[in-house]
């Protein structure tokens, strides 16, 4: 089920993109627009909560944390491991959006739309080491909660001046350049579209942080 989500989702959240918003003539620029605010989170959250479940249906962690292998290093090869998928998702629904764009029109050129979707994978990292301790702290039902408030916490504040620094804002906040859509789904304006590069710089920092903070964490069980 874990493997099967990563190509899963995407092509699901492409066919109901499809559905919803044929009529409006921004298929393509929608499909990215709802990968970056919402399911994107979501399917992290649902996969890293998928993983640790597994786990603790299994073993409750107990060979792990008996075994000789490093915590930190395990738990740092996980956040890797939902890496990985994410990236494996990422690459699914561009070659959705790719495949798609030769049957629908696209406002902004392809090569903007496959930058835009590598910007949300980018400025999402931060969110698989957060899920990765939260779930093993609370459970799968809990994480996914989170994912959903923060998503749409973000779509509230993100016009608000201290908007932009909402970590769920950012994977939202990068493609608005390339795709010429806002958050809301409304067009983009010139002062609204300005590049938001930094969220990328922040992602990152924030993932090294959460990592460090996931390992030590982990580690620590043991004495």
């Amino acid at each position: 089920m874990i493997r099967k989500l990563v190509w899963l989702i995407p092509v699901l959240v492409f066919i109901i993109t499809v559905i919803l918003f044929s009529t409006t003539g921004y298929i393509i620029e929608s499909a990215i627009n709802q990968w970056s605010f919402l399911w994107l989170n979501v399917f992290i959250a649902l996969e890293m909560g998928l993983v640790d479940r597994n786990e603790k249906n299994n073993t409750q962690y107990k060979m792990i944390i008996s075994s000789p292998i490093n915590l930190a290093k395990f738990e740092l090869g996980r956040i890797l491991h939902g890496m990985v998928m994410l990236l494996g998702s990422t690459i699914v629904f561009i070659i959705l959006i790719v495949g798609a764009s030769f049957l629908i029109k696209v406002r902004v050129s392809l090569l903007n739309c496959i930058v835009a979707i590598i910007g949300i994978l980018l400025a999402s990292l931060w969110e698989v080491p957060m899920y990765t301790w939260l779930s093993r702290k609370t459970n799968l039902y809990i994480t996914v909660i989170i994912a959903f408030i923060g998503s749409f916490m973000g779509i509230s504040v993100v016009d608000l001046s201290w908007g932009k620094l909402f970590p769920f804002t950012w994977s939202a906040l990068f493609p608005v350049s390339f795709t010429k859509m806002n958050i809301n789904g409304t067009l983009a304006t010139l002062n609204s579209s300005s590049g938001a590069y930094y969220t990328l710089y922040y992602s990152v920092i924030l993932m090294l942080l959460f990592s460090i903070g996931a390992a030590w964490s982990f580690k620590k069980q043991v004495a």
